[in-house]
């Protein structure tokens, strides 16, 4: 293939993959829990000036306890909101071009090493698969292991190409970053210890002791690349560590690993080893990955939104948010029975973000109004969700229409 023509393929693809993540992107933005709680930190962290230890809690808990990844998201992410005035649209957007202007250092990569057709295959499958694409609506900490793992995959080889350990301090010290967003970087050793069998550095007896130092090197580059996180577990004995130890080791369930802890760390390492192996059958490579493809748009078809709850999207989050901040009341509340996130997370970052003051999580008995978003059919009278029936006795004041799934209450206590 000439380079003209992968350079159309390469432009036209580009297209697509903004398309079909920015195309009506408002209406599909998921923001949720864990994207308002994130930011709701991430805020705190920035504005306090307050060094922190700790990031986001994994989802993994077994009799009440669960561990912590590192606080390094909580700091870029703070970074990111804060240049973007803490929207979360102009935030997901943000981390949409961030994402794809690593893709496409990705896809040169590949060009380099194993030819265009290789690459714009490759990046065809990122450009369209609706997994990806729909993951693209959100901002998360498993996201950022995507670019890392880019950052990892290109320092190893050069590392390997010039043995110079500037490459193994920088791809070690990705690695740490990525153990501060998430803990499924722990697939990542076998490669790294592939590559350094590569490099031939445990092979030569002359240059063993330098086989040392390299391991000596990507410990200290994990230990400063999460560098809070393993200050916090000097300081308490190890708590995570032994945690997650504790976690897996008791509980059947707790060790389910779902699709992302396999595909965000794993994704661009499996096309560098898939070309690697097997760069000689293009042709058995694209059935793969068209196998795989039409395989996720009958799993995902119509690129949906993952986290969507009918007639909650963020335009309405928004408006309501914004309603409620127009007359903000003094000690009130907000709650939602249209999702597993009562206590409305989402609703209440927007409501700070427009510096109106909802009352905190666990003061619901001591709240005087409380704003409830519920379906059609959910009457408050009848709720008996914590949020709502600590309320008792209240009365409607007022019931708004949204559209025509869910209806915005006013109750106030009696």
């Amino acid at each position: 293939m000439s380079k003209k023509l992968f350079f159309i393929g390469f432009f036209l693809i580009s297209i697509l993959y903004l398309f079909l993540r920015l195309w009506q992107l408002p209406q599909k933005l998921d923001f949720r829990l864990d994207q308002a709680f994130f930011l709701t930190e991430s805020k705190s962290t920035i504005e306090s000036s307050t060094p922190r230890l700790l990031g986001p809690p994994t989802s993994k808990i077994f009799e009440g306890r669960s561990f912590y990844v590192g606080s390094n998201y909580y700091y870029l992410l703070g970074v990111i909101g804060h240049l973007n005035s803490w929207d979360p649209l102009a935030i997901t957007i943000f981390f949409i071009i961030f994402e794809f202007i690593f893709y496409l250092l990705f896809i040169y990569f590949l060009r380099q090493k194993f030819g265009i057709t290789s690459s714009l295959l490759v990046f065809w499958f990122i450009a369209v698969s609706p997994y990806l694409v729909a993951h693209s609506r959100f901002f998360w900490n498993p996201h950022m292991l995507i670019p890392l793992s880019i950052i990892a995959l290109y320092s190893l080889e050069k590392y390997i190409a010039t043995h110079k350990y500037i490459f193994l301090i920088l791809a070690s010290f990705a690695w740490g970053l990525a153990f501060s967003c998430h803990y499924s970087p722990i697939f990542w050793l076998p490669i790294f210890i592939y590559f350094l069998i590569k490099s031939k550095l445990f092979i030569n007896p002359p240059v063993r002791q330098a086989g040392l130092k390299s391991y000596l090197i990507i410990l200290l580059g994990i230990f400063i690349g999460d560098l809070p996180f393993f200050i916090f577990e000097l300081r308490h004995q190890f708590y995570n560590l032994r945690t997650f130890f504790f976690v897996y080791s008791h509980s059947i369930e707790s060790g389910g690993l779902t699709s992302h802890y396999f595909i965000f760390p794993l994704l661009v390492f499996t096309f560098y080893f898939l070309f690697l192996f097997f760069s000689h059958r293009l042709v058995l490579i694209s059935s793969f990955l068209f196998l795989v493809t039409t395989y996720q748009f009958y799993l995902y078809p119509h690129y949906p939104s993952l986290g969507a709850v009918a007639g909650w999207d963020y335009p309405t989050q928004v408006r309501v948010a914004d309603y409620i901040s127009k007359n903000c009341p003094s000690n009130f509340n907000v709650a939602a029975t249209i999702q597993g996130d009562t206590r409305f997370y989402d609703l209440r970052f927007l409501l700070e973000k427009n510096n109106c003051h909802p009352d905190s999580v666990d003061a619901y008995p001591t709240s005087k109004t409380l704003f409830l978003v519920s379906p059609h059919d959910r009457s408050p009278e009848a709720e008996t969700v914590w949020e709502v029936d600590s309320l008792r006795p209240f009365t409607i004041t007022s019931k708004t229409k949204l559209n025509d799934f869910l209806d915005l209450y006013f109750l106030t206590r009696l």
